[in-house]
Protein backbone atom coordinates (compact mmCIF):
# COMPACT_ATOMS: atom_id res chain seq x y z
CA UNK A 1 0.00 0.00 0.00
CA UNK A 2 2.65 2.67 0.67
CA UNK A 3 4.04 1.67 -3.13
CA UNK A 4 0.61 2.17 -4.24
CA UNK A 5 0.48 5.97 -2.63
CA UNK A 6 4.42 6.77 -3.48
CA UNK A 7 3.39 6.21 -7.06
CA UNK A 8 0.41 8.16 -6.85
CA UNK A 9 1.47 10.69 -5.03
CA UNK A 10 4.73 10.72 -7.58
CA UNK A 11 2.15 10.79 -10.76
CA UNK A 12 0.12 13.95 -8.94
CA UNK A 13 3.45 16.29 -8.74
CA UNK A 14 4.05 15.74 -12.20
CA UNK A 15 0.50 16.30 -13.35
CA UNK A 16 1.19 19.43 -11.22
CA UNK A 17 4.60 19.97 -13.30
CA UNK A 18 2.67 19.75 -16.58
CA UNK A 19 -0.31 21.87 -15.55
CA UNK A 20 2.31 25.02 -14.51
CA UNK A 21 4.59 24.34 -17.76
CA UNK A 22 1.52 24.42 -19.65
CA UNK A 23 0.98 28.14 -18.07
CA UNK A 24 3.98 29.78 -19.15
CA UNK A 25 3.53 31.83 -22.39
CA UNK A 26 6.18 30.71 -25.42
CA UNK A 27 6.36 34.34 -25.96
CA UNK A 28 7.84 35.73 -22.70
CA UNK A 29 12.01 36.60 -22.81
CA UNK A 30 14.09 37.36 -20.02
CA UNK A 31 16.41 40.96 -20.20
CA UNK A 32 17.90 41.23 -22.77
CA UNK A 33 20.94 44.12 -23.39
CA UNK A 34 21.39 46.24 -26.27
CA UNK A 35 24.30 48.39 -25.83
CA UNK A 36 24.67 51.74 -27.36
CA UNK A 37 26.73 50.52 -30.23
CA UNK A 38 24.48 52.91 -33.15
CA UNK A 39 26.21 56.09 -34.18
CA UNK A 40 23.78 57.24 -37.10
CA UNK A 41 24.39 60.02 -39.68
CA UNK A 42 24.08 64.14 -38.59
CA UNK A 43 27.40 64.18 -36.13
CA UNK A 44 30.41 62.41 -36.45
CA UNK A 45 30.71 60.69 -33.50
CA UNK A 46 28.89 58.65 -31.13
CA UNK A 47 27.81 61.40 -28.94
CA UNK A 48 27.11 64.68 -29.81
CA UNK A 49 28.65 67.88 -27.49
CA UNK A 50 28.93 66.30 -23.99
CA UNK A 51 28.89 62.92 -22.81
CA UNK A 52 28.30 64.29 -19.35
CA UNK A 53 24.61 65.09 -20.53
CA UNK A 54 23.68 63.16 -23.79
CA UNK A 55 25.28 59.29 -23.64
CA UNK A 56 23.33 56.32 -24.00
CA UNK A 57 25.24 53.82 -22.37
CA UNK A 58 22.13 50.79 -23.15
CA UNK A 59 18.58 49.99 -23.12
CA UNK A 60 17.46 46.26 -21.45
CA UNK A 61 14.30 45.05 -22.62
CA UNK A 62 11.47 42.31 -21.34
CA UNK A 63 8.34 40.75 -22.10
CA UNK A 64 6.51 39.00 -19.41
CA UNK A 65 2.54 38.00 -20.80
CA UNK A 66 1.19 40.37 -22.82
CA UNK A 67 4.08 43.38 -20.26
CA UNK A 68 6.97 45.02 -22.00
CA UNK A 69 9.19 46.61 -20.25
CA UNK A 70 12.02 49.02 -21.07
CA UNK A 71 14.92 50.75 -19.46
CA UNK A 72 16.96 53.29 -21.45
CA UNK A 73 20.01 54.61 -19.06
CA UNK A 74 21.14 57.51 -19.97
CA UNK A 75 23.61 60.72 -18.76
CA UNK A 76 20.30 62.54 -19.98
CA UNK A 77 17.78 61.69 -16.82
CA UNK A 78 18.86 64.23 -15.41
CA UNK A 79 19.99 67.13 -18.03
CA UNK A 80 15.65 67.25 -19.16
CA UNK A 81 14.39 70.66 -19.73
CA UNK A 82 12.41 72.07 -21.45
CA UNK A 83 14.09 73.07 -24.80
CA UNK A 84 15.75 69.35 -24.94
CA UNK A 85 13.58 66.43 -23.97
CA UNK A 86 12.77 63.02 -23.74
CA UNK A 87 12.26 61.30 -27.49
CA UNK A 88 9.49 58.46 -28.26
CA UNK A 89 10.47 55.10 -28.40
CA UNK A 90 10.33 53.31 -31.93
CA UNK A 91 9.85 50.05 -32.36
CA UNK A 92 10.10 47.65 -35.39
CA UNK A 93 8.32 44.39 -35.62
CA UNK A 94 8.75 42.10 -38.68
CA UNK A 95 6.52 38.36 -40.09
CA UNK A 96 6.98 35.94 -37.84
CA UNK A 97 10.57 35.68 -37.06
CA UNK A 98 12.29 37.70 -39.76
CA UNK A 99 14.79 40.51 -38.63
CA UNK A 100 13.36 43.95 -38.70
CA UNK A 101 15.92 46.45 -38.35
CA UNK A 102 17.59 47.41 -41.16
CA UNK A 103 19.86 50.28 -40.39
CA UNK A 104 21.61 52.07 -44.14
CA UNK A 105 25.40 50.91 -43.80
CA UNK A 106 27.03 48.35 -41.36
CA UNK A 107 29.65 48.32 -38.39
CA UNK A 108 28.50 51.20 -35.94
CA UNK A 109 25.82 52.53 -38.97
CA UNK A 110 26.98 56.07 -39.09
CA UNK A 111 25.62 57.24 -42.13
CA UNK A 112 21.99 55.51 -41.53
CA UNK A 113 18.76 58.25 -40.63
CA UNK A 114 15.31 57.56 -39.94
CA UNK A 115 13.83 60.40 -40.93
CA UNK A 116 10.63 62.34 -42.40
CA UNK A 117 12.96 64.06 -45.20
CA UNK A 118 13.98 63.22 -48.62
CA UNK A 119 17.52 62.28 -46.46
CA UNK A 120 16.00 59.36 -45.20
CA UNK A 121 18.08 56.23 -45.96
CA UNK A 122 17.16 53.47 -43.28
CA UNK A 123 15.51 50.59 -44.53
CA UNK A 124 13.86 50.12 -40.86
CA UNK A 125 9.89 50.13 -41.38
CA UNK A 126 9.33 51.69 -37.68
CA UNK A 127 5.37 50.15 -36.98
CA UNK A 128 5.07 50.81 -33.37
CA UNK A 129 6.33 53.58 -30.73
CA UNK A 130 5.67 54.63 -27.23
CA UNK A 131 4.64 58.58 -27.29
CA UNK A 132 5.87 60.17 -24.11
CA UNK A 133 3.28 63.06 -24.61
CA UNK A 134 3.35 66.25 -22.92
CA UNK A 135 5.53 65.35 -20.08
CA UNK A 136 8.06 64.67 -21.88
CA UNK A 137 10.24 67.68 -19.98
CA UNK A 138 9.66 66.42 -16.81
CA UNK A 139 10.83 62.88 -14.69
CA UNK A 140 7.62 61.28 -15.35
CA UNK A 141 4.57 61.09 -17.23
CA UNK A 142 1.72 58.91 -18.64
CA UNK A 143 2.32 57.77 -22.55
CA UNK A 144 0.78 56.03 -24.87
CA UNK A 145 1.88 52.67 -27.47
CA UNK A 146 0.74 53.88 -31.31
CA UNK A 147 0.75 52.43 -34.52
CA UNK A 148 -0.85 53.35 -38.05
CA UNK A 149 1.75 56.56 -38.16
CA UNK A 150 3.58 57.64 -41.39
CA UNK A 151 6.99 59.42 -41.84
CA UNK A 152 4.62 62.71 -42.49
CA UNK A 153 3.95 62.05 -38.49
CA UNK A 154 7.45 62.63 -37.41
CA UNK A 155 9.10 65.42 -35.93
CA UNK A 156 12.68 65.04 -36.25
CA UNK A 157 16.23 66.54 -34.39
CA UNK A 158 16.02 69.47 -36.65
CA UNK A 159 12.50 70.57 -36.47
CA UNK A 160 12.74 70.63 -32.63
CA UNK A 161 16.45 72.30 -31.87
CA UNK A 162 16.05 74.53 -35.23
CA UNK A 163 19.68 76.57 -35.38
CA UNK A 164 21.02 75.13 -31.81
CA UNK A 165 23.24 72.60 -31.81
CA UNK A 166 22.42 68.94 -32.58
CA UNK A 167 22.54 65.90 -34.16
CA UNK A 168 21.31 66.85 -38.09
CA UNK A 169 17.70 65.84 -39.18
CA UNK A 170 16.99 62.23 -36.85
CA UNK A 171 13.62 61.72 -36.24
CA UNK A 172 13.24 61.53 -32.12
CA UNK A 173 9.38 61.85 -31.74
CA UNK A 174 5.59 61.50 -34.09
CA UNK A 175 3.20 63.96 -33.82
CA UNK A 176 -0.16 63.17 -32.47
CA UNK A 177 -2.65 62.63 -35.13
CA UNK A 178 -6.40 61.03 -35.51
CA UNK A 179 -5.63 58.57 -37.79
CA UNK A 180 -3.30 56.35 -35.13
CA UNK A 181 -4.10 53.76 -33.55
CA UNK A 182 -3.45 53.80 -29.55
CA UNK A 183 -3.12 50.38 -27.70
CA UNK A 184 -2.39 51.31 -24.40
CA UNK A 185 -2.17 54.17 -21.81
CA UNK A 186 0.47 53.95 -19.34
CA UNK A 187 2.93 55.81 -16.65
CA UNK A 188 6.62 56.14 -17.59
CA UNK A 189 9.45 57.50 -14.49
CA UNK A 190 12.94 57.89 -14.21
CA UNK A 191 13.89 54.75 -12.00
CA UNK A 192 16.14 54.15 -9.24
CA UNK A 193 19.00 51.76 -11.03
CA UNK A 194 21.87 54.08 -11.23
CA UNK A 195 25.57 53.85 -11.86
CA UNK A 196 28.68 55.56 -12.61
CA UNK A 197 31.01 55.43 -15.61
CA UNK A 198 34.34 57.99 -15.04
CA UNK A 199 32.34 59.93 -12.76
CA UNK A 200 29.12 60.53 -14.63
CA UNK A 201 25.82 59.53 -13.30
CA UNK A 202 23.54 57.10 -15.29
CA UNK A 203 20.01 56.06 -14.39
CA UNK A 204 17.25 54.53 -15.90
CA UNK A 205 14.15 55.91 -18.00
CA UNK A 206 11.52 53.31 -17.30
CA UNK A 207 8.72 53.05 -20.18
CA UNK A 208 5.98 49.93 -18.99
CA UNK A 209 3.15 49.51 -21.66
CA UNK A 210 0.67 46.76 -22.41
CA UNK A 211 1.24 44.91 -25.88
CA UNK A 212 -1.97 42.95 -25.80
CA UNK A 213 -3.59 42.88 -29.46
CA UNK A 214 -0.30 44.27 -31.51
CA UNK A 215 2.55 42.11 -33.08
CA UNK A 216 5.14 43.19 -30.50
CA UNK A 217 3.23 40.18 -27.74
CA UNK A 218 4.56 37.54 -30.28
CA UNK A 219 7.19 38.72 -32.06
CA UNK A 220 10.26 36.83 -32.18
CA UNK A 221 12.96 39.54 -32.90
CA UNK A 222 11.95 43.57 -32.16
CA UNK A 223 14.06 46.33 -33.22
CA UNK A 224 14.10 49.51 -31.06
CA UNK A 225 15.32 52.74 -31.17
CA UNK A 226 15.29 56.04 -29.04
CA UNK A 227 16.95 59.25 -28.34
CA UNK A 228 16.53 62.83 -26.78
CA UNK A 229 15.02 65.49 -29.01
CA UNK A 230 18.27 67.16 -29.96
CA UNK A 231 19.54 63.82 -31.05
CA UNK A 232 22.85 64.18 -29.32
CA UNK A 233 23.07 60.35 -29.32
CA UNK A 234 21.14 57.34 -30.54
CA UNK A 235 20.32 53.87 -29.74
CA UNK A 236 19.36 51.28 -31.64
CA UNK A 237 19.44 47.70 -31.88
CA UNK A 238 17.93 44.49 -31.78
CA UNK A 239 16.36 42.11 -29.32
CA UNK A 240 15.78 38.03 -30.41
CA UNK A 241 14.44 35.05 -28.63
CA UNK A 242 14.07 31.72 -30.35
CA UNK A 243 10.41 30.33 -30.94
CA UNK A 244 9.24 28.45 -28.31
CA UNK A 245 11.99 30.23 -25.94
CA UNK A 246 10.69 31.20 -22.15
CA UNK A 247 11.47 32.69 -19.14
CA UNK A 248 11.91 29.94 -17.00
CA UNK A 249 12.89 26.15 -18.32
CA UNK A 250 9.86 23.76 -18.63
CA UNK A 251 9.79 20.79 -17.01
CA UNK A 252 9.46 17.43 -18.15
CA UNK A 253 6.56 15.61 -16.30
CA UNK A 254 6.43 12.96 -18.76
CA UNK A 255 10.09 12.11 -18.00
CA UNK A 256 9.36 12.07 -14.34
CA UNK A 257 6.62 9.62 -14.20
CA UNK A 258 8.22 7.24 -16.26
CA UNK A 259 11.24 7.14 -13.90
CA UNK A 260 8.71 6.67 -11.07
CA UNK A 261 6.85 3.56 -13.22
CA UNK A 262 10.50 2.07 -13.15
CA UNK A 263 11.44 2.85 -9.90
CA UNK A 264 7.98 1.29 -8.99
CA UNK A 265 8.57 -1.80 -11.27
CA UNK A 266 12.31 -2.80 -9.60
CA UNK A 267 10.47 -2.75 -6.22
CA UNK A 268 7.93 -4.88 -6.78
CA UNK A 269 10.62 -7.15 -8.82
CA UNK A 270 12.56 -7.30 -5.57
CA UNK A 271 9.25 -8.41 -3.89
CA UNK A 272 8.87 -10.82 -5.62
Amino acid sequence: MKLVKWIITGASFASAMLVNASSISPTDFATQTISDNYIGAGASGDVYGSTRKYDVDKMTVKREGTTMTVDIFTSFWNDVNSTIKFGDLFMATGNGIDNPWNPYGSGSYQNDRSSDSYRNNSGTDWNYVYDLEGNRSRTSGIGRLKSGFNRSDLYTSSDEMGSNGHRYDQAVRIKDRSHQTTHDTSNWSIGSQEYFIAGTSYRNLRLTFDVAGTALASAHQIAFRWTMTCANDIIEGLVSVSPGDTTTPIPAPQTIALMLLGLAGLSLRKRA
